[in-house]
């Protein structure tokens, strides 16, 4: 072993040209910039990096998301994602089957007024943290949900997961049901603040990026998004003697592995840099969610290789909280194997891979660290120029933006239909044997 090391320590240094040469012929009809291939706008990658791509860390380490101890028993939430139930009795038995058998946070996605009791009935939200994600919310439902926190200890987890900007654009995009009890984000500041200056670990906001990226945003619009929606929520911020606030923050992880990496590592540095300029004491939490795009109904059981890639990716990123999707996230209620296969994607990741024990694991690759720096440099250019011409507000009342984001939506599943994006099982490589797998609809219709 250490003569190997001293060999490889001592290895001479080998000239990019001879891989060249090699590469090139290997190729044969095609060139070396033929391997170039733009990933997104404005975001282009190469077949090879190296020493001479390395730029100074203008970032101070940010972008790498240091702690000063690692929890390799737990260094991300396993949150699960539960399936509602009408029935509050049924549904706080899926809380607490997935809390029992590996998941150490739960997300719901529904809930009906006066029944949080039922439903988190004997959840110790001090030790589970339990997140509200329904999208179609309201302002008697939020109320509620403050209701329901008061009468628990100070040291509770969780939240109620609104998106005081993507969400009412959400609905209006993709709801079916009109909400009539849209709240102006002011209001929900009010609320925010309200719970959050007595539960220091409940918010009732989250900055969520996979919202824009089911709307149609790309890998630097999704950051520029969360970014602008951050400056306009606390554009009023008194700087003196402020506590640490810790501002929540979703992105979409997908199958392309390095960006989704970059993206998470160039999210760091955005906000980083926003805080400094604006003296905001803010703690960064970071949620990765595996997106709804990279999940199809064809073949299911090949959505388990994109859940797990984008999860090994949110990991190697660095993300506070993981979600995976279940492989029947488009057709509906998962079976009980289904969840324990969705469990155990984190479990291993978090147990079996080690990749706790290591604070940067992506740190010092010549592709992740020029990736970073270039999306980060054309998040933070768009960023002063959007927010030079209204920001958030102006922006989403567009017609170019919502119409840009329409056709990148269209343009995606164009793609896919054209097979000019592949995708195993979907459009591509099908599987002559299915083993489709029977679920049953969801029950909350209010979308």
């Amino acid at each position: 072993m250490s003569k190997n090391i001293e060999k490889y320590l001592n290895a001479k240094k080998i000239d990019i040209s001879e891989w060249e040469k090699v590469a090139s012929a290997a190729l044969k009809d095609l060139s070396l910039k033929d391997l170039n291939k733009q990933i997104d706008k404005d975001l282009k990658i190469k077949p090879l990096y190296t020493s001479a791509d390395e730029e100074d860390d203008y970032s101070h380490s940010s972008r790498r998301g240091l702690k000063s101890e690692i929890n390799e028993f737990m260094p991300w939430y396993i949150c699960t994602t539960v399936d509602h139930h009408n029935d509050p009795k049924i549904l706080n038995g899926r809380i607490l089957g997935e809390l029992e058998r590996g998941s150490n946070s739960v997300e719901l996605s529904f809930f009906e007024i006066n029944t949080l009791d039922k439903i988190l009935n004997n959840v110790d939200l001090s030790i589970a943290p339990v997140f509200i994600r329904d999208i179609n919310y309201s302002k008697e439902k939020i109320l509620n949900y403050i209701d329901f926190i008061k009468n628990k200890n100070k040291d509770v987890m969780g939240g109620y997961e609104i998106d005081p900007f993507a969400s009412n654009f959400w609905l209006e995009e993709f709801s079916k049901n009109s909400n009539n009890n849209i709240i102006n984000y002011k209001e929900i500041k009010v609320f925010h603040d309200k719970i959050n200056s007595e539960f220091e670990n409940i918010n009732i906001v989250n900055f969520d990026g996979s919202l824009w990226n089911e709307l149609g945003a790309n890998t630097s619009e999704e950051i520029e998004l969360l970014a602008l929606s951050f400056l306009k929520f606390y554009e009023n911020h008194q700087s003196k003697n402020q506590n640490e606030k810790s501002i929540n923050i979703t992105v979409s992880a997908n199958t392309d592995f390095f960006t989704s990496i970059s993206k998470i590592r160039a999210l760091r540095i955005i906000f980083n840099n926003i805080f400094k300029y604006l003296d905001f004491n803010g703690k960064l939490n970071i949620t990765s969610r595996s997106s709804s795009k990279i999940l199809f109904e064809k073949d299911p059981w090949v959505n388990q290789l994109r859940i797990t890639t984008a999860a090994l990716a949110s990991a190697i990123g660095g993300s506070n909280k993981i979600i995976c999707n279940n492989i029947t996230h488009k057709l509906g209620q998962a079976p009980d194997f289904i969840k324990r296969l969705t469990r155990n994607t984190h479990i291993i990741l978090q147990e079996e891979s080690r990749i706790s024990r290591v604070q940067d694991p992506s740190g010092g690759s010549f592709y992740i660290e020029k990736l970073t720096n270039e999306i980060a440099r054309n998040v933070w250019k768009n960023i002063k120029e959007k927010e030079k011409n209204g920001g958030i507000v102006s922006l989403i009342k567009s017609k170019d933006f919502i119409n840009s984001l329409k056709n990148s939506r269209n343009e995606y599943k164009n793609n896919i239909l054209e097979k000019k994006l592949i995708k195993v099982g979907e459009n591509s490589y099908k599987d002559p044997d299915l083993n489709p797998i029977n679920v049953k609809p969801f029950e909350n219709s209010s979308i």
